[in-house]
């Protein structure tokens, strides 16, 4: 599982240090990490090298938080051939498809992951065997199911009907230890009637009270329209994708102060769309032009924004460099899936920045991310919870 560094004082040297925060970056910056925690950070000449102080050499790499991936699934893998529908494979294929992804996101430099839907409450036991060191996996938020409409979407979901039933479905999330509830609004493509919201607006509300009523997160699929507008004014906490947001829409968003989580690859990114079931494939490839005019709206607008990949394992690399090609600033960029990460899962005051009293959670990359934003791809060293899970010495 990697070196132990236990509570000995480690040093980790880098070339070059990004907190997260946006601040400027710290040249020849190093971390002095106790335990789990981190002491504090600075330049290289501040901390004295010490007899009983272990030292990890990252002096060829950046230095910045392990990033947070704000929307996954772990069992659901966009390498398989019609994989939303491989959702449906035996629940026993599907933990073992996680315990795969999960090794996948730790080594590309993911060390907290926010897990949006499973089936049968996999995730659960795959955050349990996480944190028993059982398997490698980033440290995981999890929805446990995700609560579709039976006529709606949501291939990590299941069906509820009416007020009662999702009452209950997500009170039964929630005596299982669901740290989030997911629902699913919308669609994701935009139908020729415009987009369709499958849940009543009294649905969506007692998903919100339900969640809500013992201080539990609740976010939503939804690429926009009036679903979009019932969830605002329902309280929901997160909108996740927001791929058809108009402008009032997006006005409606910033006036209300919640987060967007954008997902751009299940549209731009080829390999992913060529294995979808085939009925969809065109509607994502013709679509794509409007999807990227709104992410450009999005973010030109300040729309408070996260990242995630939506099961693209290994890939919040390339998320990160669609928001550069969608406008953002590379400092945008990095925080999306750095400290704005970190708040969206309501986990800024322990991770996403690197700062004394954090989670030892550090990636070493190859490169000046802010100069090359690419650099993210070229994961060197990963250390979670003070220890190294992860360490390349070679390209």
């Amino acid at each position: 599982m990697g070196i132990e560094v236990g509570e000995k004082k480690t040093l980790i040297k880098g070339k070059l240090l990004i907190d997260g925060m946006g601040n400027p970056p710290i040249e020849k910056g190093s971390i002095l990490i106790k335990g789990e925690r981190i002491v504090r950070i600075g330049r290289e000449k501040e901390f004295k090298e010490e007899a009983n102080i272990q030292v990890i050499d990252c002096s060829d790499q950046t230095l910045l938080p392990g990033l947070i991936d704000c929307h996954n699934h772990l069992s659901l893998d966009p390498r398989l051939e019609n994989y939303l529908y491989r959702m449906s494979d035996p629940i026993p294929t599907l933990t073992l498809r996680a315990c795969e992804t999960l090794k996948i996101d730790l080594r590309s430099g993911v060390t907290t992951s926010r897990c949006l839907g499973d089936k049968e409450f996999l995730d659960l036991r795959c955050r349990k065997a996480i944190e028993e060191g059982w398997i490698e996996g980033p440290r995981l938020l999890v929805a446990t199911r995700g609560i579709r409409a039976l006529h709606g979407h949501g291939f990590v979901g299941y069906p509820f009907n009416g007020v009662e039933q999702i009452r209950t479905a997500v009170r039964e999330n929630l005596a299982q230890g669901a740290d989030i509830i997911k629902i699913f609004i919308t669609g994701t493509l935009r139908s020729p009637k415009g987009i369709p919201c499958y849940f009543s607006k009294e649905e969506i509300q007692a998903a919100v009270d339900e969640a809500h009523r013992v201080g539990v997160p609740i976010t939503c699929h939804c690429i926009g329209g009036v679903g979009l507008e019932w969830a605002l004014e329902a309280g929901i906490d997160t909108i996740e994708h927001g791929y058809f947001l108009t402008d009032r829409e997006i006005d409606l968003l910033i006036k209300s102060d919640r987060w967007l989580v954008m997902t751009p690859s299940v549209f731009f990114t080829d390999a992913r769309i060529q294995t979808l079931p085939t009925y969809l494939i065109d509607g994502h490839l013709r679509q794509r032009e409007e999807v990227g005019q709104r992410m450009r709206a999005i973010i030109q607008a300040g729309v408070k924004f996260a990242v995630g990949t939506d099961g693209m394992h290994g890939g919040l690399a390339q998320e990160i460099q669609y928001l550069i090609d969608f406008g953002a600033t590379p400092n945008q960029a990095i925080m999306a899936a750095t400290y704005h990460a970190a708040r969206v899962c309501g986990l800024e005051e322990s991770v996403g920045t690197l700062g004394s009293g954090k989670f030892a959670d550090i990636i070493g990359v190859e490169g000046d991310p802010l100069e090359d934003i690419g650099a993210l791809k070229r994961v060197k060293t990963v250390i979670s919870r003070g220890e190294i899970r992860h360490q390349s010495f070679h390209q």
